[in-house]
This record gives C-alpha cells, structure tokens and sequence, in this order.
C-alpha cells in the first residue's frame, strides 16, 4: 500500500513539472509576455564573461536613437519607415507586420525576441545598407550606411571594450552588446557610469553646432544640436564664451523659468570657474543653463519684423547664447521628456568636453 501510494505520489509530481514545462512553452511566444524575462548570461571570446543583456523594450511613444536604430533595420528588412526617432503609429505597424512574417506575436512592442530577428544580420567591411546605419548609430557614427574603414575601426574597438573578439565584423554578440548598452568591463577599463547623465561636446570649427547628448548607464539615448557662448571658444570670456569644462551638479529645473531673459524649459547648472589662459586671472562663470528661446509657459512669443525676438525661435542663429547651452524648443522638450520618465536623478550631472 505505502509502495503504491509513492508511486501515485512520483506520478502526480512528474505531471506538474510536465505542465509547467508546457506553460512555458506556450508563454515564450511575443515580447509583452517576456519583457520581464531575465535573459541568461552571454559569454565573449575573452575570459571575462559578459553580463546578462538588458534590451530595450520600445513602444508607441518611445524616442531615441535605440528607436532610429529600428527604423533602420526595419528598412534592411524591406518595410518602409520614416527614420525620424520617433515610435509612432506607422513604425508600430512596421514592427508588426516585421513580427507576423517572422512568426512572433505582432503586438507592436520591440522586446527581446523581436530584436533577436532585427539583428539577425552579419555586417563586415563592405557591406552597405540601413543595418549598416543601424551599427553606425549605436556607435555614434555619422550614419552613412558604408562600412568603411572608419567603421570597421569602430567597431574593433567598442568589442574591445565589450570583451569581445575585435575582428570588426558586426555579429550576433556584437549587436546585442550594442543594443544592450555597456556589457562587459576588461582588465584596465572603467565600467561605464551608472544611471543617466548628460554630455556637451564642443565644436572648436562652430561652437553653435555643438552636440549634448543624454546617456543611461553610458550608452547614448538621445543627442541634439546645442550651441553656447556666441561663438567664442575662451572658456573665461563671461556671458560670451562657451562653458568651462568639467562636470557640473544640475541645480534646478523648470518649465516655466521666468527670468530677466530665460524663460519657459530651463535646467540650472551650479557655477564653475574656468581654467584661464597663462597670465589671466580665473573667471568664475555663474547663471549657467541648459534653456532654449520661448515664453514663460514654453510657447512662442509674437513675432516682430526686422528684430531677433528673445521668446521666439526663429534660425540657427539662435544657437548662440551667453554662455548656456542653448537648444530648439522642440529638443528642449524632447530632453525634458526623457528625464520626466527618468524621475530625474538626484544624481544628474553634466560632463563638459
């Protein structure tokens, strides 16, 4: 009796663990089901291994070069798609028509699995094409779509960085460390900062062209078009050349700033000395901000002929600034947008370079 009351008992418990197998079978199909899922750990051709991939998952609404990047490779696989940055309606119907065709749940959502099929594709020097500006935008390149020499360089060195074997050719494991932002740390590399951050990159050839790009564990989100000084590259040169380097506390923000001159989005940078030339004597620059030209409430002020309106956005000349990071209104609120659903971090800094 007790022998066959321990076989039922081995018998039921050996269905269970068929039927949760099954269950999850049934469960690993589309992306909403597995966004949560914790991907295994990868391993690279070094001996360092590689963290678990942490992918993106992108939707209606979803902004950024992770969003240009599937645009992009939507394009490589035959669906037409306005390469704008932004995931909207006709990019979520792209994806899903992409998710039909490659047998996954056509919900929409670019999640795990489907970014597995987008990047199924090898790239070397030569190849040509929208996955090749997929790679380019991920590595910060200007997006030409020829893997050249520049490229294949690019390349090399960020599987460097990864722990990856650096043969330049753009593979399973190199695209997802791409995609998956800062995967790896080798002997005698820093891991990437933690947390999101924003950076300024000058333009010695047109301090108004300049870039500031907004990174999440090191990996860029999102980049615009920024100027600041008016176009003066002395660092000492108050209300008038361009930001000192070095890293700057983000002290405050707003959206309706309503200063003698700033108004509407505004972000507060703390004050920074600058490192004068020899036989100067040290500036120390205050009211610094990252803003843009608008109203108290983030409009546009009326226009009036023949006069450069302080509320209104009206060229590129409006890229200079006195001494601040200027921005377009639109990439000003673009930025805000991001932070918004980042709770903007305490720890928010600005690095200068």
């Amino acid at each position: 009796m007790r022998k066959n009351t321990r076989n039922l008992l081995l018998q039921a418990l050996a269905g269970v663990l068929l039927a949760g197998g099954a269950l999850g079978a049934v469960n690993a199909t589309g992306d909403q089901a597995n966004a949560s899922t914790k991907p295994t750990a990868r391993t690279g051709s070094h001996a360092t291994p590689l963290k678990a991939a942490a992918w993106p998952v992108l939707k209606t609404g979803a902004r950024g070069n992770d969003v240009l990047t599937v645009q992009h490779l939507l394009a490589a696989h035959g669906h037409t798609v306005k390469t704008d940055k932004v995931f909207g309606r006709n990019t979520a119907a792209a994806v899903a028509k992409f998710q039909k065709r490659a047998g996954l749940k056509a919900d929409g959502t670019v999640g795990p699995k489907t970014w597995a099929k987008l990047t199924a594709l090898t790239l070397r020097t030569g190849s040509r094409g929208p996955a090749v500006k997929a790679v380019q935008v991920q590595l910060g390149l200007h997006p030409d779509g020829i893997y050249g020499t520049k490229t294949y360089n690019a390349v090399r060195a960020f599987q460097t960085r990864a722990g990856l074997k650096n043969d330049g050719v753009a593979g399973p494991k190199t695209w997802t460390a791409l995609i998956t932002g800062p995967s790896a740390t080798t002997p005698g590399t820093k891991p990437a900062p933690r947390g999101y951050s924003l950076r300024f990159k000058k333009n010695p050839a047109n301090p108004t062209n300049s870039r500031l790009i907004l990174l999440r564990d090191g990996k860029e989100i999102d980049s615009y078009r920024a100027g600041s000084g008016l176009g003066s590259t002395d660092e000492c040169a108050k209300a008038r050349g361009w930001l000192p380097n070095g890293t700057y506390p983000i002290t405050t923000h707003s959206t309706t700033w309503n200063g003698s001159v700033i108004k509407g989005y505004a972000i507060q940078l703390a004050d920074k000395t600058c490192k004068p030339k020899p036989g100067h004597k040290p500036v120390k620059r205050t009211e610094l901000f990252i803003h843009s030209e608008m109203t108290r409430t983030g409009g546009q002020g009326k226009d009036t002929p023949g006069r450069d309106d302080s509320t209104r956005w009206e060229n590129t000349n409006d890229y200079k600034s006195l001494g601040c990071i200027k921005l377009t209104p639109t990439d000003i609120k673009d930025l805000f947008q991001h932070l918004n659903r980042a709770h903007w971090p305490k720890n928010l800094t600005l690095h200068v370079s």
